[in-house]
C-alpha cells in the first residue's frame, strides 16, 4: 500500500469470519495498525460482542458493532426473544459504536419477510433507546426499506452497508441522514448501474468497505478478502468520482468521523 496517502477506512469487516477461513487475524490487525487503517468489526450474532472485544480490542484503531442479521430468524436459530436478550446484555457490557448488522434479505429467504422485519424493527427501536446508529443489511428488499424509512424517524441514523440497492432507496436513505457504503462489487465490470449511481451521489454521504472476508474487489476476485484490499476500492472509486485519490480518501475519512459522532 502507498503510505503517502491518508490512512484508509474500512467501515465493515468480520474478523471472526476471517479466522474461520484460516487467516492470521492478529497479524492482519497489526499490519492495519502499522498503516494507520481504521474500521469496524461488525457482528452477525447477538452474543459475540464481548468475546470480540476481548480478543481484538487491544487494537485501538478497531471499533465494534453488534447485531442480529435476518439470518436470526432462519431455521435452527434460537427464539428471537432469547437472541435479543443476549444482544442487549452484550451492549450493556461492551463498547459498540452501532447496532448491526441488521436488516432484510429476500435472496436467501431466512424465515419469512414478516419475521425478518419484526427482528429489524425491534433492533431499530433498541438503537433509538440506546442512542446508537444502525448498520443495515439490504438484499433485494428496497421496497420494504422505502416503506420503513418513510414511516419512521431515526435520530442516530446509520449506514446501508455494501450498497447494491436502487436509486429510489439511495436518495431516501440519504435524505434521512444515512451513509451509503460501497464494497468490492463497485469494481466489477458488470455493475455499471451501481457505478453510475455511486458517481452521482453526494460525496458527503459515501463510505467504503470490504465486507471481508467476502466480496473481494478487482483485481483480487476469487481470493479471501481482507481490509488490506481497501486500496483497490478507493482507487477505483476515486476514478469514478473524477477525484485525486488523496483528496477522495480524506473526504471519506471525514464522513467516517461524522458517522462515529452519531453514536
Amino acid at each position: 500500500m502507498d503510505t503517502s496517502y491518508p490512512p484508509l477506512i474500512d467501515t465493515h469487516f468480520h474478523l471472526r469470519s476471517m479466522e474461520r477461513k484460516g487467516l492470521d487475524v492478529a497479524a492482519l490487525l497489526s499490519e492495519m495498525e502499522r498503516l494507520g487503517m481504521q474500521g469496524i468489526d461488525v457482528g452477525i450474532e447477538g452474543d459475540d460482542l464481548g468475546e470480540r472485544i476481548e480478543r481484538f480490542g487491544r487494537w485501538a484503531n478497531i471499533r465494534f458493532a453488534a447485531g442480529i442479521g435476518p439470518w436470526g430468524v432462519g431455521d435452527g436459530q434460537r427464539p428471537v426473544a432469547e437472541q435479543l436478550e443476549a444482544l442487549m446484555h452484550q451492549l450493556d457490557v461492551g463498547n459498540a459504536v452501532a447496532i448491526g448488522e441488521i436488516g432484510l434479505d429476500n435472496h436467501w429467504k431466512y424465515g419469512t419477510r414478516e419475521r425478518q422485519e419484526e427482528l429489524l424493527l425491534l433492533q431499530m427501536d433498541a438503537a433509538e433507546e440506546r442512542g446508537l446508529p444502525i448498520i443495515i443489511h439490504n438484499r433485494e428488499a428496497d421496497e420494504q426499506f422505502v416503506r420503513i424509512l418513510s414511516g419512521r424517524t431515526l435520530s442516530r441514523r446509520g449506514i446501508f452497508h455494501s450498497y447494491q440497492g436502487g436509486e429510489a432507496l439511495a436518495r431516501l436513505a440519504i435524505e434521512r441522514g444515512f451513509f451509503l457504503s460501497f464494497a468490492g462489487p463497485l469494481t466489477y465490470k458488470a455493475n455499471r448501474g451501481m457505478q453510475e449511481l455511486f458517481s452521482a451521489l453526494p460525496l458527503s454521504s459515501i463510505l467504503l468497505e470490504t465486507d471481508s472476508p467476502y466480496l473481494s474487489p478487482v483485481p483480487l476476485r476469487g481470493e479471501t478478502n481482507t481490509p488490506l484490499s481497501m486500496i483497490h476500492i478507493y482507487r477505483f472509486a476515486a476514478r469514478l468520482r473524477g477525484m485525486e485519490e488523496g483528496a477522495f480518501i480524506s473526504a471519506v475519512a471525514g464522513n467516517y468521523q461524522r458517522f462515529l459522532k452519531q453514536g
